[in-house]
């Protein structure tokens, strides 16, 4: 008799720990495939971002166009340099960075006849950034890629000092985008005083 109550027991006992080892297993695959849509989604909406800025930017003149290139060639160039280097870098890699993007929305927001004057007249106040700096940044970043290793304690200075004057440029740069917009700001406020006045 003791026999036949034993069997079912057992049989109780395994039923309940397949139960739980199911509910974990189901809990821990259940958990990764959130995970995973999570990281999806999220690549995604990133990778989604990037086609519309490239369709975005080839509405922009051919120099705004080629400054973007010259800027994921220096970003692409600076994650393969060793740290040291990246840490120097990284701070001007983002500075280049806010220069393009203010004036992409400098000439997404020029509107009606004057657009074209308007493009004009900016391109002509930032081409140097264009020309200069970062055609002058994609070079060294290139020279720095191929040579960091061989370099003497005299050129790894002279890279340093390089690095500050290509900081302190692109600031001229940002200051003179700033002084451009506020000199826009000034004009566009004049003409509403003079329309208002009528």
């Amino acid at each position: 008799m003791l026999r036949f109550l034993f069997i079912p027991f057992i049989l109780l006992i395994t039923v309940l720990l397949a139960i739980i080892l199911f509910w974990f297993v189901y809990k821990k695959v259940k958990r990764g495939v959130d995970v995973s849509i999570k990281k999806g989604a999220a690549l995604a909406n990133d990778q989604q971002q990037k086609w519309a800025e490239k369709e975005q930017r080839k509405k922009q003149p051919e120099i705004i166009q080629q400054g973007f290139r010259d800027y994921e060639k220096i970003k692409a160039i600076v994650k393969l340099l060793p740290e040291e280097w990246k840490n120097s870098l990284d701070p001007i890699v983002i500075q280049a960075k806010g220069i393009l993007e203010e004036i992409t929305l400098e000439f997404d927001t020029a509107s009606g006849k004057t657009k074209s004057e308007h493009q004009n007249k900016k391109l002509n106040s930032i081409r140097p950034f264009f020309i200069h700096s970062l055609n002058a940044l994609l070079q060294f970043v290139e020279k720095l890629k191929d040579n960091y290793s061989k370099m003497t304690k005299a050129e790894i200075e002279k890279a340093q000092q390089n690095i500050t004057l290509f900081k302190s440029d692109l600031l001229h740069h940002q200051e003179t985008l700033h002084k451009v917009r506020r000199f826009d700001f000034d004009v566009t406020m004049d003409v509403i005083k003079a329309r208002l006045k009528r």
